[in-house]
């Protein structure tokens, strides 16, 4: 059969008018119903159309709008599982090795989990996560799946701990290499897993004991650290700042390490951050001393050379502001004052020959407390060697009555 011939355009179309081509008519085979094809949402819905669309063909009967076209999910629904979520709870081999569980509520048990590298989906928090868990580390084999982790969540043995201490005052260095002498851990592997889990580069862990189990790995180790001591950072924030924002909260941070350096007494604490705010207020340099003792030289006295010769950010005697990294581990009391230090004019300290500081609030005044302190320095020196005869040392404890 020769194909029909197509019509010329008519004559009243303007010259270089596009014709829409005509649909080819579908023959049905005999014994079968031409099925219409549903459009998507996209096309039967659209925005701002006081129209509504005819989605049967010419000549079709017209089917019903599919459930899913016409009634759309809410924002707030978790979304469905999906095929390889489904997956991941039945196949082993997936889970860490050891897994913390903390206290706290549903939600931040879910963070925590995702954060230890668990294959977790939204939903898992709603529909896996029993409403109490027991806290605790667990270890895990590879035959379990994440399926029967949440089914035997409070039944799976909990590991035997022991006590770390975490120094106040002590860098992320001297912490490691103490920590990695205990676990017989590789020291990389924990700087590694330290930065993986922390958003400072020294101070991420708050001074304090902490329980740990006998058999250990980095990533664990770390992860918990990093987010216990985050957890504690979050609700000193919440209680003077209002909210926790991680880069904000370094500011604090770093001025309650340079605190924790200068002084062990938490009653002069908040002395100390007065007089850090009160120059960087005024724009002065901080000019003290602990600045200088960050990273391998946590532990060195800062001499007038090492002054002279710093050339890095954290030499407050040479840069105004802060340092650009926290010092080294904080304990809470620092970090209070820091928050919220004490409502003072002072912009000095000196420290005298008792072990803990003399302030002022004027330069003359300062530098009559050094004469003081330094006349009381040499009277002890003299008492040391001509009445006990024993080696002078500046810090020996003496009679409060040789100070009047």
């Amino acid at each position: 059969m020769t194909p029909p011939t197509p019509k010329s355009p008519s004559a009243s179309q303007p010259a270089g008018t596009k014709v829409p081509p005509k649909t080819p008519s579908r023959t049905t085979p005999p014994g079968r119903s031409v099925s219409t094809p549903q459009k998507s949402r996209s096309e039967t819905k659209r925005p701002n159309s006081s129209v509504k669309e005819d989605n049967s063909s010419e000549g079709d009967d017209t089917s019903p709008p599919s459930p899913a076209s016409s009634i759309s999910r809410p924002a707030s629904e978790p979304p469905p599982f999906k095929p390889a979520n489904l997956r991941h709870l039945t196949q082993k081999g997936l889970l860490p090795p050891l897994v913390y569980i903390p206290e706290g509520s549903t939600g931040e048990i879910y963070d925590s989990l995702k954060r230890q590298g668990l294959p977790l989906w939204i939903t898992d928090r709603f529909l896996l996560l029993p409403s109490h868990i027991k806290p605790g580390w667990i270890r895990l084999d590879d035959s379990i799946s994440l399926a029967e982790f949440f089914r035997r969540i409070n039944s799976l043995p909990r590991e035997k701990t022991r006590r770390v201490v975490m120094y106040s005052g002590d860098s992320l260095d001297d912490f490691i290499r103490q920590f990695s002498r205990q676990t017989r851990l590789d020291p990389k592997e924990l700087f590694d897993a330290y930065f993986r889990y922390s958003p400072y580069i020294d101070g991420g862990i708050l001074a304090g004991y902490y329980r740990l189990p006998y058999r250990l790995e980095a990533g664990p180790a770390m992860a918990y650290l990093t987010e216990e001591s985050r957890r504690r950072f979050a609700r000193l924030a919440e209680e003077y700042l209002g909210q926790y924002d991680p880069e904000s909260f370094k500011r604090y941070l770093i001025i309650a390490s340079i605190i924790q350096r200068e002084t062990w007494h938490t009653h002069e604490m908040p002395l100390i951050a007065a007089v850090i705010e009160n120059r960087l207020r005024r724009g002065m340099k901080l000019q003290i001393d602990a600045t200088l003792n960050y990273g391998p030289w946590s532990h060195v006295p800062v001499t007038p050379e090492r002054i002279r010769s710093d050339s890095s950010r954290f030499n407050t005697y040479k840069f105004k502001g802060l340092p650009p990294e926290p010092l080294g581990s904080v304990t809470e009391a620092a970090l209070r004052a820091a928050l919220h230090p004490a409502e003072s004019d002072v912009l000095y300290f000196v420290k005298n020959a008792k072990g803990t500081h003399d302030f002022a609030v004027s330069y003359t005044q300062h530098l009559a407390n050094i004469s003081r302190v330094k006349a009381a320095k040499a009277r002890r020196r003299v008492y040391r060697k001509k009445v006990q005869n024993t080696p002078a040392d500046p810090y020996q404890p003496l009679p409060q009555s040789f100070f009047h």
